[in-house]
């Protein structure tokens, strides 16, 4: 056999042999096991929140995903990164913890302003209030003599705050219980709400002037609407 029918040979064999072996490796690419992991859509400061804009979903090799990486948006928005994140990170489960144990200055909506108000058995609804219930704030207030500053104002009551989330209880600095109407006692004597600044200053100025009470709204939404009722209009 000549040394040129032999490389007519030897080279179709290559040939073949070549793309035998590139078509091998792209259906072993295709058949791979994969992993759909959460990653940082964008960097991410540690301290904070994380919404639907900062992660996303990436489909790597299992073999690449490392243990402890989240699998679902839902599993990681919301919740506080302990680290900072570069785009393109893995997000993974020990480093994130919920906005509950972070503190609850993670919980109040931006724009808006953590306020504890004091309440006793019956203003803050029997001890029934939950962290995430929604309020409206009801002021009652006496009367109030003429002053050389303006008429005789009569006893009225009137909500003055709407549809604010309760973020947080506590028992205060005082008795850990506060007694009800009925001699029973209620777990907390201090109820944190999420107002604006604005609202914060009406529910202090109407305490200051009357007493206030929260009415608990129900969880699928109640509405909204102005009540106003003075002495002279009830039944």
């Amino acid at each position: 056999m000549t040394r040129r029918r032999l490389i007519r040979i030897l080279i179709p064999l290559a040939v073949a042999l070549i793309a035998t072996l590139l078509v091998a490796q792209l259906t072993a690419r295709k058949t791979a096991p994969t992993a759909t992991i959460v990653v940082a859509a964008q960097s991410v400061n540690a301290g904070t929140v994380l919404s639907s804009q900062d992660v996303q979903l990436e489909t790597v090799p299992a073999s690449a995903a490392l243990h402890g990486a989240l699998t679902t948006m839902a599993s990681a928005v919301g919740q506080v990164a302990r680290v900072g994140l570069t785009l393109g990170d893995p997000v993974l489960s020990d480093e994130l913890q919920p906005s509950q144990v972070a503190g609850i200055s993670y919980q109040i909506p931006a724009g808006m302003r953590g306020f504890a108000v004091p309440v006793n058995g019956v203003s803050g609804v029997a001890g029934n209030l939950s962290p995430g219930d929604k309020v409206d704030v009801l002021a009652t207030f006496p009367v109030q003599s003429a002053t050389n500053a303006g008429a005789a104002s009569p006893a009225h009551a009137s909500v003055v705050v709407q549809d604010v989330a309760v973020i947080g209880l506590s028992a205060g600095t005082g008795s850990s219980t506060a007694p009800t109407a009925a001699g029973n006692t209620s777990p907390y004597t201090l109820v944190t709400l999420a107002v604006t600044p604005q609202q914060a200053a009406t529910i202090s100025l109407s305490e200051q002037q009357g007493t206030i009470t929260f009415l608990l709204r129900p969880h699928s939404g109640a509405g909204s609407g102005s009540a106003t009722v003075t002495v002279g209009g009830l039944p």
